[in-house]
């Protein structure tokens, strides 16, 4: 690698909203020369989580492929903007024949393999990490047996020993691993469907049953040999994809022997997850009060009086109307009743049978005694809680403690930069840091600026694009606020080191030499956030 500049990146899970602001990023850092590289050219490690895989990855496989980086980036744009995904997998869901089992995640593989990746592998990946600029990359999943990150790397050999493999980033865990051998049979399409199936929206995929692995003799040895294992979402386990870089960083210390310091100049976290959250509110669930007001014991009261009184008008309208229409229509609605009032006993039998079992067995008459509006609030309070837990308490919880593992390491010290997309908006931490001098004047964030960080921020975690969407502009805002977010951190950065060079080394002075390029970019964003928009994109 030399004696040279060494930066890390992170890309965080998010969605479409991650994969264009992290594209953003990327392509900014492919503007900023240092010496006779860009700073993306310095980038040694790449660890990426779900959304931010999909721009990862392909920038990967353009780099093993000798594409132009302006080609790669182009190419992105236009699968985010020209390909709708959504239609494309809904289509595809309905064409499984009838011997199969009809998969999301599968069909959003497949179309991954055929739109993005166009057939290619981990191998490819494996086989060229020596000739590209990037020597340590993870496209982050989780283990759904152990409940551990699970990566899929394709890395430099570190090992210390010529020929062995020990050097290499695993691809698994430390519970389960598949060998470099097979794994390099692994379709870029199932890993980055393996990174990005988020719970509730889709469903694992199984080692090996959904994978296409062909069938070498290798494959077939490992896979009668281990049993099936579900694989899904990364950002589960650490949604900012700071472990893995964490371990390249071991890796290239022990390769090059050192036992103090950092071989990592810089860890940029490009992050499009929020530290925010929206508090719990207890839902009032709103029945009309002719059934909010009923009770299991009541309606059951009720179904019988109704019962008993169709019966009789059902045998009064035959008395008297012999065998009409009228009549005729009556008895199918006592039919229906019937049918309703039948389906009604056996359910509720079997739920009493089943409290007799559980912790409620003696509570059974209270309970059959509860409001129909109270069963609802108490249900949609568990589901609403449950829901904010799993989206959000978790996974803040999982954020703060990967941030800490880089910023209460003293050794990490002015070498991490985390770069939000939330962070430009109105009313955010720049603001304070104006106030108590923190941040020089030029830093402030223009009207424009806050107002496309707004915008940015404001998508949700999906993979696609609504029209809608396209047509406000929001892929263009969320690649622009990449953009001039990194540039307004890497200025934030060199401010700060000027102040206070702790752990800094002659590296850095590379990334201050590039002092004049970002104010003079800085500038540009503030009259246009967008003005860096068309160079590459289609």
């Amino acid at each position: 690698m030399g004696n040279k500049l060494k930066i890390a990146l992170t890309f965080s899970g998010g969605g479409y909203r991650a994969a264009t602001f992290h594209l953003g990023a990327l392509s900014y850092l492919h503007t900023i020369k240092t010496g006779e590289s860009t700073l993306l050219e310095n980038v040694v490690a790449l660890s990426t989580i779900s959304g931010g895989t999909i721009t990862g990855l392909r920038y990967m496989l353009g780099l093993t492929r000798g594409e132009p980086v302006n080609e790669i980036f182009s190419d992105l744009y236009h699968f985010f903007t020209q390909i709708d995904l959504a239609t494309v997998a809904m289509d595809n869901l309905s064409e499984y024949g009838e011997e199969q089992c009809a998969s999301l995640i599968r069909t959003m593989a497949d179309i991954y393999n055929t739109e993005l990746f166009k057939g290619a592998v981990l191998g490819d990946l494996m086989d060229k990490i020596n000739d590209i600029h990037i020597r340590h990359f993870a496209a982050n999943a989780t283990d759904f047996t152990n409940g551990l990150a699970f990566r899929f790397q394709a890395t430099e050999n570190t090992g210390t020993k010529p020929g062995t493999t020990s050097g290499y980033g695993i691809v698994g865990n430390n519970k389960i691993r598949i060998p470099r051998e097979v794994a390099r049979h692994i379709r870029l399409s199932e890993i980055l469907a393996c990174s990005s199936c988020f719970p509730s929206g889709f469903e694992p995929l199984v080692f090996p049953k959904d994978f296409v692995l062909g069938d070498s003799e290798e494959v077939k040895n490992y896979i009668s040999k281990i049993e099936p294992f579900g694989i899904m979402d990364g950002g589960v386990v650490d949604n900012q994809g700071i472990e893995p870089i964490i371990l390249a960083e071991e890796r290239m210390a022990r390769c090059a022997g050192s036992t103090d310091g950092k071989c990592l100049d810089l860890v940029i976290i490009s992050d499009v997850a929020s530290p925010y959250m929206n508090a719990y509110a207890p839902s009032a669930f709103c029945l009309p009060k002719s059934i909010g007001n009923l009770s299991l014991k009541k309606l059951s009261g009720r179904l019988w009086i109704a019962g008993i009184v169709s019966t009789g008008i059902v045998a009064a309208s035959y008395i008297f109307t012999s065998f009409s229409f009228l009549s005729g229509f009556l008895t199918a609605l006592w039919v229906l009743l019937v049918g309703i009032f039948i389906t009604y006993t056996v359910l509720k039998k079997k739920l009493i049978r089943i409290a007799k079992t559980t912790v409620i067995q003696d509570s059974i008459p209270s309970v059959l005694n509860l409001r129909f509006k109270d069963i609802a609030t108490l249900a949609a309070n568990r589901l609403s809680s449950v829901l904010l837990l799993v989206s959000s308490v978790f996974m803040k919880h999982l954020r703060r403690m990967g941030y800490r593992s880089v910023y209460q390491d003293d050794t990490w010290y002015n070498r991490t930069m985390m770069n939000g997309v939330y962070e430009l908006r109105p009313g955010e931490s720049w603001i304070s840091k104006l106030k108590y001098g923190q941040l020089p004047e030029y830093l402030r964030p223009g009207d424009a600026i806050q107002q496309n960080s707004q915008k940015a921020a404001s998508m949700g975690t999906t993979l696609w694009f609504t029209q809608q969407e396209k047509e406000t502009g929001m892929p263009d805002a969320l690649i622009a606020a990449g953009q001039y977010t990194i540039c307004w951190n890497l200025l934030e950065y060199i401010e700060d080191i000027k102040k206070d060079p702790t752990n800094t080394n002659e590296h850095h002075q590379q990334i201050m030499a590039c002092e004049e390029q970002l104010r003079k970019d800085w500038e540009e964003f503030q009259q246009n956030p967008l003005c860096k928009l068309d160079e590459w994109k289609k």
